[in-house]
């Protein structure tokens, strides 16, 4: 028996992409919904305005990355750490253009 790495369930480019997108945005969503109850998004959009706090709130958002990328290394699945990788990579470039912008 000869055991292929490639043909491991849920080893996908694709997946970790989508993992590495979706999971920060969730986690902005449980940040928002914590930290500005219901009523106060007008005041957490001109906080993010005022004081340039948008970089910040994408960076710690992207946290959870860093669960799922150790989880898939753990468990040898290598092309969808790659994906999850790739997408933290990606969310760096906008934080990075957003603080040159600010």
């Amino acid at each position: 028996m000869s055991t292929d790495i490639s043909s491991k369930k849920f080893d996908n480019l694709w997946l970790g992409a989508t993992v590495g997108i979706v999971a920060p945005f969730i986690t902005l969503i449980i940040f928002v919904n914590t930290v500005y109850p219901k009523g106060y998004l007008e005041e957490m959009y001109s906080n993010m305005l005022v004081y340039i706090i948008a970089p910040k709130i994408i960076s710690l958002s992207a946290i959870p990355n860093l669960a799922f990328f150790m989880l898939s290394i753990y468990t040898n699945r290598y092309k969808t750490s790659k994906g999850i990788l790739g997408a933290t990579i990606l969310l760096a470039i906008v934080v990075f253009i957003l603080k040159l912008s600010a």
